[in-house]
């Protein structure tokens, strides 16, 4: 008995704490970890295209599938998920979209 007594304390706060941490998780890292590949984290251009002025922080991370790059206050940058020529920043402000823009990424060869 106390063997089994000790592994059914042990087990039910474990139990209940593991449904409490995924309860409480962050929506960023959901999102993020329902991409089937990294890489999908970032930005395309079908999804910089849904992008719509007052749309929050958190519904572009939905629509990208993935957290940005925090640039500057209220600017992310999300990288493109196929041309590494790209990129994609989007301004913020009181946590609305106000601007969103495509820039022109520089490689770094050394040819």
């Amino acid at each position: 008995m106390g063997k089994d007594h000790f592994l059914n304390h042990f087990y039910l706060p474990l139990l209940i704490g593991s449904m409490i941490m995924v309860g409480c998780g962050d929506p960023i890292i959901e999102i993020e970890e329902a991409n089937t590949y990294h890489w999908q984290k970032n930005m395309n251009e079908i999804e910089f295209e849904k992008l719509k002025n007052d749309m929050s922080y958190i519904e572009v991370v939905e629509t990208a599938g993935g957290a940005g790059k925090k640039m500057k206050n209220n600017e992310y940058r999300w990288n493109d998920e196929t041309l590494l020529t790209q990129a994609y920043i989007v301004k913020f402000k009181d946590d609305k979209l106000i601007a969103k823009e495509i820039i022109a990424v520089k490689g770094h060869s050394n040819r």
